[in-house]
């Protein structure tokens, strides 16, 4: 499929899901099977061989801090509701999403009232009840815990447990993200822990539990050993015996060798496949590209603690100095979304006014000039004795992020900006603060990342004040009061249409301040075996939501 095609049915897709995640459309994935003489694997022992570029650093998302950790949390555990492929809340553990409508949320938006499943059993045997939210909800806040995020979490004053299947949280405040966020579909999702074997710890970061999680999930985890995790089915799943046997995750540290892996018969599944590869994901015998909108960008985050990045006027001119259009058709042959703010354009949060940089190397050159960056006999920008020199780190083995780490290499030094680049295993990079990662630390200058949104336009934990790591994702040392002040109008009014306006003022006060420079929204691409029955992927946080469906045939 060439590049064009792709694209052609990517603009189909966005088109036929333009009214809004929430405007329940179905998927319309683009699939297209691959046909050749050499016969495919028959799948007949109902053990799904998946690989990815990921290692999983720990599989309790609560303490993980990588995609792999959340898709992987999908098989082996459970939240109070997904997000399915008609982009639609499907209750899990719980059994209603609470509404106004329906008397789940009070009327001043201070209390809701979530109804548990009942007959609902840990992956050991014992019951699940109201009990272990409660106890999993103060895991997020434990200040020993090592969370990704307590964003939302610290909104309660207190939940209430009238019976085993039933539980009212009390909030603080109004706080419009809450349902999206309390263990569901969030961009930063925790599954529910089990009382019974957790409560004796007084932190959950280095347990065993994290390698060989119990939940209540489709899937058991039975083995994790360097990047392999081995996943039974679950017998006492509440939905019943899932249709797959078994699913093993393998760890591939380039995607390159996933694609010799994928064409040898020895995987069979390629999960979000490198869209710099997309014309080798075609014509693989006896596979199927699927391929769907996601929310989830790549941006250039940026450090603003750096002295080469303080001044907005600089920021300005590195997003003047890409070629957005042309680093989107070189890196992922037209299969991304163009990106003009944190917001999907196919989302009912995003402002379809805000302001972007086009391409032009020449505006760029003066802002530069403007800010006291003067090109060098070597030319290299300089200021005050501080050359214009940057470190660039990214998730090494990602040939999507390699092909564009030096694509915008090359623009920025037409400029006078020299980039070095450095890669990290994704485990380091992304690690918490704790643990040494490198974003979290702020030991780099810019990075090229990826973020999944949630289901929920709060992208706060990314950009207030008060949300640098630890507490947050703000790796930027960014801050703005008029930021904190619109997002937090957004989180406050339960009302759609107001919150649409505090999200363009949002996105405009990013526009201008500039603390990322975002790139593209992705098209996700997975390569599956042709015998994969019943995938359906969501487009937002994971697309994993159905796991217990998936048969191989």
């Amino acid at each position: 499929m060439t590049s064009r095609l792709v694209r052609g049915a990517a603009l189909a897709l966005l088109a036929a899901i333009t009214a809004g995640i929430t405007a329940c459309t179905p998927s319309g994935a683009v699939t297209e099977a691959a046909t050749g003489s050499a016969r495919p694997r028959v799948a007949t022992d109902g053990i799904l061989r998946m690989a990815g570029n990921q290692r999983p650093d720990n599989l309790d998302p609560l303490i993980g801090t990588q995609t792999i950790d959340t898709d992987l949390s999908l098989l082996w555990g459970s939240y109070l509701f997904l997000w399915n492929d008609h982009d639609q809340f499907v209750p899990d553990l719980a059994t209603t999403v609470p509404t106004p409508d329906n008397g789940g949320v009070s009327a001043d938006g201070l209390t809701i009232t979530y109804h548990l499943r009942s007959g609902v059993v840990w992956q050991d045997g014992q019951p699940f009840t109201a009990a272990d939210v409660v106890y999993s909800w103060r895991q997020v806040l434990n200040p020993r815990n090592n969370a990704g995020s307590r964003q939302g979490y610290d909104q309660i004053r207190s939940i209430d447990t009238p019976d085993a299947h039933t539980f009212v949280v009390h909030l603080k405040r109004r706080y419009a993200p809450f349902v999206a966020t309390f263990f569901s579909m969030s961009a930063t999702s925790f599954c529910l822990l089990p009382k019974h074997l957790l409560s004796k710890y007084p932190n959950l970061n280095q347990i065993s539990y994290n390698q060989i999680p119990v939940g209540t999930g489709p899937f058991r985890v039975v083995a994790n050993t360097d990047g392999r995790v081995r996943l039974v089915a679950n017998a006492l799943y509440w939905r019943g015996v899932p249709g797959l046997k078994e699913i093993d995750y393998q760890y591939v540290a380039r995607d390159t060798k996933i694609l010799d892996l994928l064409r040898a018969q020895k995987v069979d599944f390629y999960e979000d496949a490198a869209q710099a590869l997309e014309p080798e994901l075609h014509g693989i015998i006896g596979t199927t590209v699927y391929l769907y909108p996601f929310t989830r960008w790549t941006d250039i985050g940026l450090n603003l603690s750096r002295p080469q990045l303080r001044d907005p006027r600089v920021r300005h001119a590195l997003a003047y100095a890409i070629d957005r259009e042309g680093l989107i058709e070189h890196v992922t042959h037209g299969v991304n979304f163009p990106a003009d703010s944190d917001q999907p354009p196919f989302f009912w949060a995003h402002d379809d006014h805000v302001k972007i940089d086009p391409y032009d190397p020449a505006v760029a050159g003066r802002l530069l000039d403007a800010a006291g960056w003067h090109v060098g006999r070597d030319g290299i920008r300089r200021k005050g004795g501080i050359s214009m020199a940057l470190e660039m780190v990214g998730a090494v083995g990602d040939q999507t992020v390699a092909d564009a780490q030096h694509y915008i290499q090359r623009e920025w030094q037409r400029i006078g900006v020299r980039v070095k680049i450095h890669n990290y295993d994704s485990a380091r990079l992304y690690d918490d603060k704790a643990d040494g990662g490198i974003e979290q630390n702020g030991l780099y200058d810019v990075a090229i990342e990826d973020w999944a949104n949630g289901v929920d336009p709060d992208e706060s934990q990314l950009f207030m004040c008060d949300m640098a790591p630890p507490a947050g994702w703000n790796i930027y040392h960014y801050c703005d009061p008029k930021l904190d002040a619109a997002e937090n109008a957004g989180i406050s009014d339960y009302r759609e249409a107001r919150r649409k306006l505090d999200y363009a003022r949002v996105q405009r006060i990013l526009s201008d301040d500039l603390p990322i420079i975002v790139l593209w929204f992705q098209q996700r691409q997975d390569v599956a075996t042709i015998g994969l029955q019943n995938y359906r992927p969501a487009h937002a946080v994971s697309p994993f939501w159905n796991s217990w469906q998936w048969q191989l045939q």
